[in-house]
């Protein structure tokens, strides 16, 4: 037995031109920008995946991600 790799919890496809923005409720007045790329190296993993989830980020540190 090896190790299972995350599957993608969404359609595959080859377009990357994606941007998932979020920020925190209610949204602070001079809130800072963080620009944040998910792990896989470019080479496997996907954006959608729980671990991934950058809903939390925002609302935890108050920041535009």
């Amino acid at each position: 037995p090896g190790a299972t790799m995350w599957n993608p919890n969404t359609p595959l496809s080859e377009d990357c031109l994606y941007i998932n923005v979020v920020a925190p409720r209610p949204r602070p007045k001079n809130a800072a920008v963080m620009l944040w790329i998910f792990g896989g190296s470019f080479y496997s993993g996907t954006a959608t995946l729980d671990v991934y989830d950058h809903r939390a980020l925002a609302s935890e540190e108050n920041v535009i991600v």
